[in-house]
């Protein structure tokens, strides 16, 4: 009888031991994780909100260091960032924790992921993942049915090069039965557009136009005397829009949605909103349908249209480093939650998860990460300061101008804007350079 009591005893003493350390297991210490972030309200609507409260001891605060100039001091546990080349520049300083260990003891499904996010994140240095992203921003070149049918053109189609859909818009006649205007194609440009389109097909191409290092400018090359030359023709030919943007900052529909353009490249959201586009400017729905941007000539299964806005990573030098990745989980890996943010968010881009990506009607979506995306990015804008490359796309654009009236040839343009839009780089220099010093 004695023996039975003591191995009761002994039972329940190791009991409460046992509900002693699970009581511990289950009240974790409440810690605050930093994350820097541009607006407290939207990040809560985002993901603030539903991640407290599925990780209740975790809260979370937003604070607003300015990332780009205080990089090197960066003091938060989950780093947001809105620019690829400024994630590059991060991992390269040592302040990004690599993230392969916590993607592959967490089984975090990578294959779900589209591979125009995981090759776009992945480093140069060692192809390791430091960031990851829950959306994506893509392109694609929208057209309407109706016109092409109404004057025999044939429909474009996917991988198409720029060439190619220049001649597809040259089909189109410039004036319709009332003598209204048609054009074969709008660009997603709004000002100096007929250089802004030769600059945006060499960067199709690969081709650079000034050297990020030494800022000179360099045209003279075959393949820009190529696209130099189909650009101005299909200006003189009056197919390309050629309206910019008005300065008293009316606002004007999509030529594509009034029937004066056949062809226009536009972002992801322009598939969401062409039926409630159509009926704010008063029209009917356009019979519309879509295929991917132009792509290089050389690879037709890459397109540098991808653009990666929302990357989260963690600060190697928080404490959390857990409880972070469970923020990067939850906002990357959550489909109920990635879904609906698709809903609600389009503007925020595009699931990198494409399963997740809402249909549109009896349309195929595909063409919007049909392609891979280019290894290289020749975006001038990601190397050369903005105010230096508008000064030179003034000069350009007066220099295409005249030569699309005949003042000039293409060879004495190519050499002009050499000339004059160095100066103009030039001068932008000095006047960053006084502006710093001041």
């Amino acid at each position: 009888m004695i023996h039975r009591t003591k191995v009761c005893a002994l039972y329940l003493l190791s009991m409460c031991i046992i509900l002693v350390g699970c009581t511990k297991e289950a009240t974790q210490e409440p810690i605050t994780l930093t994350v820097n972030y541009p607006s407290e309200r939207l990040f809560y609507q985002k993901y603030g909100r539903d991640f407290e409260h599925k990780y209740p001891n975790i809260t979370i605060k937003v604070i607003y260091p300015n990332l780009i100039e205080n990089s090197e001091n960066i003091n938060v546990d989950i780093i947001f960032i809105d620019q690829l080349k400024v994630y590059k520049q991060m991992i390269e300083k040592g302040k990004l924790l690599n993230l392969d260990p916590f993607i592959q003891n967490s089984k975090y499904p990578l294959s779900e992921i589209t591979p125009i996010a995981l090759q776009s994140l992945r480093s140069d240095l060692n192809g390791g993942i430091y960031g990851l992203s829950p959306t994506f921003i893509s392109h694609a070149l929208f057209y309407n049915k109706d016109l092409f049918i109404e004057y025999g053109v044939p429909f474009p189609t996917n991988q198409m090069t720029w060439s190619e859909v220049l001649d597809l818009a040259e089909r189109f006649p410039t004036n319709n039965a009332s003598g209204e205007r048609v054009y074969g194609f709008k660009s997603d440009y709004y000002m100096n557009i007929a250089f802004s389109m030769i600059l945006r097909m060499g960067q199709t191409e690969g081709l650079t136009f000034i050297n990020p290092t030494t800022l000179q400018v360099n045209l003279s090359s075959a393949e820009w005397r190529e696209i130099f030359n189909k650009v101005v023709e299909s200006f003189r030919k009056g197919v390309i829009y050629d309206q910019e943007e008005s300065e008293t900052g009316e606002i004007t529909p999509p030529p594509i949605l009034t029937n004066t353009a056949a062809m226009e490249i536009q972002s992801y959201s322009m598939a969401y909103n062409f039926d409630s586009n159509s009926e704010f400017i008063g029209g009917n729905p356009i019979n519309w349908d879509m295929v991917t941007v132009p792509v290089p000539t050389r690879n037709k299964n890459q397109s540098d249209y991808y653009e990666i806005h929302e990357i989260y990573s963690i600060s190697n030098s928080t404490p959390y480093k857990e409880e972070a990745w469970k923020f990067i989980d939850f906002v990357t890996n959550n489909d109920q939650n990635m879904g609906a943010k698709h809903e609600k968010q389009l503007l925020s881009g595009l699931p990198v998860k494409t399963d997740l990506i809402k249909p549109v009607g009896n349309h195929d979506v595909s063409p919007l990460f049909l392609l891979d995306p280019a290894p290289y990015s020749n975006d001038p804008y990601d190397a050369v300061n903005y105010e230096i490359l508008n000064a030179f796309k003034e000069v350009g654009q007066k220099v295409v101008e005249d030569t699309i009236q005949n003042a000039l040839s293409i060879d004495e343009a190519i050499q002009q804007i050499e000339i004059e839009g160095q100066r103009a780089v030039d001068e932008g220099k000095m006047r960053l350079e006084l502006d710093r010093n001041q």
